[in-house]
């Protein structure tokens, strides 16, 4: 490692140091290439990475979040996707001790989540009212972390431990650097919860939903958005509808930094449980769209599952083609083709230094 001295020149034009900026050569063999952190969650989140989860207020996201803690404390799996197992904190800010605690033991007594690790890998600090800004809470965390060591910490909701408006750039990048602090000083996961802004979500992408700053969407590794999906006439008289009549249908996406595209996975949230739409019963389910005329919406649709129809036959066999390769053949303007793949669940474009890749998800 090259340590390169950063200096500034005071008012005699003397050089003075201001700090060390640590420098590597770049590495020309993968067998020296430092070793990645671990994946905590499977194709989602590594060990030392920051996960934020957003949702509409009022939405389940905090029954979400004790079953991601319930399943890292088993080595189980959250939301059909497997996690490692490790020992978790859970940081509640805004329930009261009494609801919070029955909350977990609710979902604890479902069938599959009992086990013997749960008391010893799951742990929950019940903070209501106690800190006011992030900067406090991490130090208390930081001090806690003397003593005991997490794999995963989850922090919810963010706006009670916030300093500024959220709508702030400056606010919202210092809560976050007090989120690396916390990540950098303990290596491990950190995992936080923000709602949505108000109004329909439908006509945004999922990594706009989040109300506030942009910097909340650009600081994070992973974004998990869970969005409210509008219940169809099949959907409201499926099997898992009629058993669960007050279930509510939901999407989730997923904003990756560090893995390829993962696709959408839809779920029901039957209290208090979430539960993955393995059988397609919501399958037609979108989002919902405020204002949005639906011959629009139908004919965008219909756009998509033609183009995709086009890049189903074009390809054949093959998981990924040239973009220009099949624009050649099916003339389109470029960004019109990008505009209608961002929206495909089965198709993602990744451009690269001269060429331009179609592949597939999955």
């Amino acid at each position: 490692m090259l340590n390169t001295i950063i200096s500034s020149q005071d008012n005699n034009g003397a050089e003075t140091p201001l700090t060390q900026l640590p420098i590597v050569e770049a590495i020309t063999e993968e067998a020296k290439l430092p070793e990645l952190p671990n994946e905590l969650i499977e194709g989602v989140i590594r060990r030392g990475s920051k996960l934020l989860v957003t949702g509409a207020s009022k939405s389940g996201k905090s029954f979400l979040f004790i079953e991601l803690a319930l399943a890292v404390a088993t080595g189980g799996k959250w939301c059909g996707t497997q996690c490692a197992k490790g020992r978790v904190l859970y940081v509640n800010l805004e329930i009261q001790e009494p609801q919070f605690m029955r909350r977990v033991y609710e979902v604890m007594e479902k069938p599959g989540m009992v086990g013997n690790s749960i008391p010893r890998n799951f742990h929950i600090a019940n903070l209501r009212g106690k800190f006011s800004d992030i900067k406090s809470l991490v130090n208390a965390i930081l001090e806690l972390l003397d003593a005991r060591t997490y794999d995963l910490i989850l922090i919810d909701p963010t706006y009670k431990v916030q300093s500024g408006s959220e709508n702030s750039a400056d606010a919202i990048t210092a809560f976050c650097k007090e989120l690396d602090r916390l990540v950098e000083g303990h290596g491990c996961t950190v995992a936080y919860t923000h709602h949505h802004s108000k109004g329909s979500q439908g006509n945004k992408n999922a990594e706009d939903r989040a109300s506030g700053s942009g910097v909340f969407a650009r600081d994070a590794d992973t974004i998990i958005d869970m969005v409210q999906l509008s219940s169809d006439e099949e959907a409201a008289h499926s099997k898992f509808a009629i058993m669960h009549p007050t279930a509510v249908p939901f999407r989730l996406e997923f904003i990756l930094r560090d893995f390829q595209k993962k696709p959408p996975v839809k779920i029901w949230f039957a209290h208090p449980l979430h539960v993955v739409d393995e059988d397609g019963e919501l399958k037609r389910c979108n989002p919902r769209k405020a204002g949005s005329n639906s011959n629009a919406i139908k004919a965008k649709r219909e756009a998509l599952e033609k183009l995709e129809g086009k890049l189903d036959r074009f390809m054949g066999s093959h998981t990924e083609i040239d973009r220009k390769d099949f624009l050649a053949a099916h003339p389109m303007k470029r960004e019109t083709f990008n505009k209608r793949i961002k929206k495909s669940e089965r198709f993602e474009v990744e451009s690269g230094n001269h060429t331009c890749k179609v592949r597939r998800i999955g």
